[in-house]
């Protein structure tokens, strides 16, 4: 994923998030809906959050996941705590609130495409 193809999409989910500030929290059944589509990625805290562990090829592989879950995550307004092993990240994303949103699912969407090291 390029770096204007990131921005791009960032500024969607940004857009999304001044329009929608209070947003409908999804209910358990919708929540394992959209977790079926998202392979790795599991809710945590009460369904209060998600969380995905990874292992890439690299360690500057992982650095790029990490740094690009900064940039999705301020664009966002989500707060992802992103946790480094070596190769190994494991990323936990959540709005604010009581509970998971679409817009959390379509973070980790996101971050479910893994950066690839330039050249």
């Amino acid at each position: 994923m390029t770096q204007l193809t990131t921005k791009l999409k960032a500024e969607r989910i940004q857009e999304r998030l001044k329009a929608e500030r209070i947003q409908d929290r999804l209910k358990a059944e919708r929540i394992q809906e959209r977790l079926a589509a998202l392979p790795g990625w599991q809710a945590v805290r009460g369904d209060a959050a998600l969380a995905r562990q990874t292992e890439l090829p690299t360690v500057r592989a992982a650095g790029l996941l990490a740094n690009l879950a900064a940039e999705l995550g301020a664009a966002a307004g989500v707060d992802p705590v992103v946790r480094l092993d070596g190769r190994r990240v494991t990323v936990t994303v959540a709005t604010a609130g009581d509970g998971l949103s679409d817009l959390d699912f379509e973070v980790a969407e996101l971050l479910s495409l893994s950066p690839r090291e330039p050249g």
